[in-house]
């Protein structure tokens, strides 16, 4: 399986450890949770931030300046 190695400073190592700890989890599965679902929250605001765009653009096209 694929892995990729992070450098941490030992403060934001502390931090990781004790957020990993408080969900029970390994700092591996926490770190491997944490970078997907960002992955996936990202993914998600981008697409309907590209929604919004297209129904904004829609919504100008057809009520003209006043009736916004």
């Amino acid at each position: 399986m694929p892995a990729i190695n992070i450098e941490f400073t030992v403060e934001e190592l502390d931090r990781i450890k004790a957020r990993a700890a408080s969900a029970n989890k390994s700092m591996r599965a926490h770190a491997h949770d944490v970078l997907v679902d960002e992955a996936d929250r990202l993914a998600f605001v981008e697409g309907a931030a590209a929604i919004a765009r297209r129904m904004l653009t829609d919504a100008m096209a057809r009520f003209p300046e006043g009736q916004r």
